[in-house]
C-alpha cells in the first residue's frame, strides 16, 4: 500500500502518506482499548507490538537493502533509548488509557511539541520567539482545561498522559543528535528491538505476563502492530522525506484529532465544553509551534 501511494508520486503523494500514518496512529489508542476488552495486559500487548514490528522491520529494510550496523556509540544511544526512554513513554501512555478517556489521553499526550519547543530554547539549542511563547501558553491553558479542574477532574490518567508526552519529548530530545547519522527508519527499527526485550523481561519479572488472549485479543494487537506501528512508521518516513518536516508536523495534527472523534463516535467518551477548548487550544498551539520553527527531523516510533 506504501508504494501504491508514492507511485502516485510528487509532494500530494507525500501529504497523503503522512495523512495515512497520522490517521493511522490516532486509531490506536481506540484499537488498544478494544484489545483491553478481549483480557489482553498491558506488557503484553506492548511486547508483541514491539517484537513482531522490530522482526517485519528488519525484513522490511533488510530486502530494501537498508539495513545497517550504526557506529557503537550510536548503537548505544538508541538501545538505551529504546529498552528506557520508550519503555517509559509506552508504558505511561497505554497504562492512561485504562484510566481516562481517549480522547483526553490523546490530547495531552499531543503537548510534547510544545513541551519540545520549551526545552530547545531552555537548554539554550534555539532561541523561543514572541508566537513562541504565545503557543506555549496556549498550550498550558489548554492542558488546564482538559484536566477539567471546574468538573471531575480526570485524575491519574492524566497525570500517567502527561508523564508520557513528558517523557517522549526527552525521548525526542536525547535521540536528535543520533537521527543526524542514522536513517530514522533504521534508527526506530533499534529502538523497538530494545524495547521489546524490556516489556518482555518487565512482564516476566512482574508476573503480569500473559499470552493466552482469545482471536479477537489476538486481532486487535496484530492490528496495532501492522496497521499503527509498522505501516504507520514507514508511510511516515517516507512521506517526511517527500514534503519535509515542518508540513509533516502540520499534517501529523490529524492522529489527535482522529483519536479524539473516533472515541467519540465509538465510546461515547463525552467531553465537557470547557475540555473541547482546551482540546482546540492545544491543537492550534501544535499548529502555531510547526509554523513558526522549522524542526529538524527526528526518528519516530509512534507512541
Amino acid at each position: 500500500m506504501v508504494h501504491c501511494l508514492v507511485s502516485l508520486g510528487g509532494a500530494g503523494a507525500g501529504v497523503l502518506l503522512v495523512l495515512t500514518s497520522a490517521v493511522c496512529f490516532g486509531f490506536m489508542p481506540i484499537f488498544a482499548r478494544l484489545a483491553y476488552a478481549q483480557g489482553v495486559g498491558v506488557d503484553g500487548l506492548l511486547f508483541v507490538r514491539f517484537l513482531l514490528a522490530f522482526m517485519i522491520m528488519g525484513v522490511i529494510l533488510a530486502a530494501s537493502r537498508r539495513l545497517v550496523l550504526p557506529r557503537m556509540v550510536d548503537l548505544l544511544v538508541l538501545v538505551v533509548l529504546g529498552a528506557v526512554a520508550y519503555f517509559l513513554q509506552a508504558i505511561l501512555y497505554f497504562t492512561s488509557l485504562l484510566y481516562s478517556p481517549v480522547a483526553v489521553v490523546a490530547l495531552l499526550l499531543y503537548t510534547y511539541p510544545v513541551l519540545v519547543t520549551v526545552s530547545v530554547s531552555v537548554l539554550g539549542w534555539e532561541r523561543i520567539s514572541g508566537k513562541l511563547a504565545g503557543a506555549v501558553a496556549i498550550a498550558i491553558v489548554g492542558l488546564l482545561l482538559i484536566a477539567n479542574p471546574f468538573g471531575n477532574p480526570v485524575g491519574f490518567g492524566a497525570i500517567l498522559a502527561f508523564g508520557s508526552a513528558v517523557t517522549y519529548t526527552v525521548y525526542m530530545l536525547s535521540g536528535s543528535k543520533v537521527l543526524r547519522r542514522v536513517r530514522g527508519d533504521v534508527a526506530a527499527f533499534y529502538v523497538i528491538g530494545a524495547a521489546s526485550v524490556s516489556f518482555g523481561l518487565t512482564g516476566e519479572f512482574t508476573g503480569t505476563f500473559h499470552l493466552n488472549w482469545g482471536l479477537m485479543g489476538w486481532f486487535w494487537v496484530a492490528t496495532i502492530t501492522v496497521l499503527c506501528t509498522v505501516f504507520g512508521i514507514t508511510a511516515f518516513f517516507i512521506g517526511l522525506s517527500m514534503i519535509g518536516p515542518s508540513r509533516a508536523a502540520l499534517i501529523s495534527i490529524m492522529e489527535p484529532a482522529t483519536a479524539v472523534f473516533a472515541s467519540v463516535l465509538l465510546f461515547g467518551n463525552a467531553l465537557s465544553p470547557l475540555q473541547w477548548f482546551g482540546g482546540l487550544l492545544i491543537l492550534a498551539a501544535t499548529t502555531a509551534t510547526a509554523l513558526y520553527r522549522n524542526p529538524e527531523p527526528r526518528f519516530r516510533t509512534s507512541k
